[in-house]
């Protein structure tokens, strides 16, 4: 009788464990699991282009773009597909005089190179404005 339960036990056991479904990986899952913004990915031989609508940018905005965007490209890393990796962050901005615009608040690339050479699983202790093959920042963004 016990050689049946055990049996019965280690049946149930292993079919839970076969049948589900596991979704692979995406570009598109790796990001919205970062960020809960609106964003687009281009893609044209392993460069991929990475278009964020920041929603809600403040003073405090680039330190939360600069940690979501070294998490992107660290789980962006794991990835064979990826090469090169320009990720834009774009926002609405309000100029001197009032005037609204919706534009580039902050830019990131990574030729195939120079995100080759990055030890991506220590992403939170690298300075990504100076290991970047281009980094810009719109000048409302606070150092």
């Amino acid at each position: 009788m016990n050689k049946l339960l055990v049996l019965l036990a280690t049946v149930f056991l292993l079919s839970a464990c076969g049948d589900e479904s596991v979704e692979p990986i995406t570009i598109k899952s790796i990001i919205g699991s970062i960020t809960k913004e609106e964003f687009n990915v281009y893609e044209d031989k392993g460069i991929f282009l990475i278009k964020i609508d920041y929603k809600d940018a403040h003073e405090a905005s680039k330190s939360a773009m600069l940690k979501d965007t070294m998490e992107i490209l660290a789980d962006l890393s794991k990835l064979d597909e990826v090469k090169s990796v320009l990720i834009k962050w774009n926002a609405n901005l309000t100029d001197d005089y009032g005037n609204k615009s919706f534009d580039e608040l902050l830019a990131v690339v990574f030729d195939a190179d120079t995100f080759a050479k990055v030890n991506w699983e220590n992403y939170k202790t690298l300075d990504l404005e100076s290991i970047a093959s281009e980094y810009t920042q719109h000048s409302t963004l606070k150092d």
